[in-house]
């Protein structure tokens, strides 16, 4: 009961004065331009293939969600504009080096008000924003599915009894938004103990340990939210962390060493509320409705392939490099390499960060081969971005600054969803027969 005060407290310093949520479709809706970098450095390689260098798509959820991606530059990387994919081949014996730059343009539920409906729900989980119908039957058949059994009958027991001693009701008296909510933060702050894993568990493994990283917890609460009839998805992507620390932090995943600057792959849930679609109740990291986040796609398939976790080990002991995985926001990447985008610059960033020189080396391997597209830096009318991770928004809390309380703790939660990074979400190369399939 403690940890759900203490975390009432940082929700409700953050949204006070809380403001009532006029019913109705209208949700507001705030736009950011990114700029993704991600650049491989291969210094030797065991095997010839074709493999692909994965970036934000184009992604549309629900009427809110919308993510735009247009190449801006690439080197040695071949993009298909058919299925949207970057590629590059690799030879047995020979090194390589390649980078795409592209713009992202991402709109997504404002994040205040994100906030305060997960604020409102947490405080009543009866809270209503909007009438409650029902769900469209194509939403339905789609994001709601039999839930595991060993969820149904060792989760759901849990659930419940932590849902009447914290609330003193029965779940069968929240809304979907309250139980939504309540659920997220179980799964993700009470009923799992944060534990960062090289690879993805199963269901079994997570429920019976009550261990897990935001992959499997994320996985179970999905599997939750089934059990109660209410549409769930997992978004899949990058969180953009623009906090000190951030700044370059290193994984290394057998051969492959990764380096991350300003954000970290994520896995979190976004639930399907009557009147306002999708919205973000990732309580673990704060994805949308405390950082913005850039989507490699959702997925609704709780499952772990053990083949392709395989597959993965294997590439990576196949491999010698390292890749760097870059997150801008519009400003910052115009003051850094340009307004019409210098390579050279770029270059000269890629060897500090990864190398820590200046020395374009790595050049020596291949003959570059460039693309650089006309629309590469057009802004046009999306929202100014601001080094907090907030934006403006139409609604009377879009002002409000965060608590350094609050900043404390969600960094320490960041902290360890960059640590749980997975083969299958940090693997950002992926043998191109098993992409083109699904993604996990």
């Amino acid at each position: 009961m403690s940890r759900l005060l203490l975390t009432l407290m940082f929700l409700m310093i953050l949204a006070t004065p809380l403001q009532a949520i006029t019913p109705g479709v209208n949700v507001p809706v705030e736009c950011r331009t990114f700029y993704f970098l991600n650049a491989i450095w291969i210094t030797y390689s065991n095997i010839t293939e074709k493999l692909l260098l994965e970036s934000p798509v184009n992604f549309t959820l629900g009427s809110f969600i919308n993510q735009t991606v247009v190449p801006v530059y690439n080197v040695n990387i071949h993009y298909n504009e058919t299925d949207g994919t970057f590629a590059f081949n690799v030879t047995a014996g020979e090194g390589f080096y390649g980078y795409l730059v592209n713009k992202v343009e991402v709109c997504t539920p404002s994040s205040t008000w994100n906030k305060q409906l997960i604020t409102m729900a947490l405080a009543n989980v009866s809270y209503t924003p909007y009438p409650e119908p029902g769900f469209p039957s194509d939403i339905r058949e789609k994001y709601v599915h039999t839930p595991h059994r060993i969820v149904v009958e060792t989760v759901v027991p849990a659930f419940e009894k932590w849902f009447s001693e914290t609330y003193g009701v029965s779940p069968a008296n929240a809304s979907y938004l309250g139980l939504a909510v309540s659920a997220a933060y179980f799964v993700y702050l009470e009923f799992i103990t944060y534990n960062a894993s090289a690879t993805p568990k199963s269901i079994e493994e997570v429920v019976q340990t009550r261990q897990g990283d935001c992959d499997d917890m994320s996985r179970v609460l999905a599997e939750l939210l089934s059990y109660y009839g209410i549409p769930s998805t997992i978004g899949y992507g990058y969180v953009y962390i623009p906090e000190a620390g951030f700044e370059r932090f290193v994984m290394p995943v057998e051969n492959v060493t990764y380096v991350f600057r300003y954000n970290g792959p994520h896995a979190f849930v976004l639930v399907y509320i009557p009147g306002y679609e999708w919205i973000s109740v990732d309580l673990l990291a704060g994805s949308i409705w405390y950082y913005p986040f850039l989507f490699e796609g959702e997925s609704v398939d709780t499952t772990v392939n053990e083949g392709e976790i395989e597959q993965m080990i294997d590439l990576h002991r196949s491999i010698n490099g390292t890749q760097l995985i870059a997150v801008f926001e519009r400003d910052e990447f115009s003051r850094l390499f340009g307004v019409e985008v210098n390579p050279s610059l770029i270059e000269v960033f890629i060897n500090e960060t990864v190398l820590g020189s200046t020395s374009p080396s790595h050049t020596t391997y291949s003959t570059i081969e460039t693309t650089q597209p006309s629309q590469s830096t057009s802004s046009g009318t999306v929202a100014s971005s601001t080094n907090t991770g907030e934006e403006n928004s139409p609604t009377p809390l879009g002002s409000m600054q965060p608590s350094p309380l609050f900043v404390k703790a969600i960094a320490a939660v960041i902290v360890g969803v960059v640590l749980a990074i997975t083969l299958v979400f940090m693997a950002r190369l992926r043998r191109h027969r098993s992409l083109q399939d699904s993604f996990i």
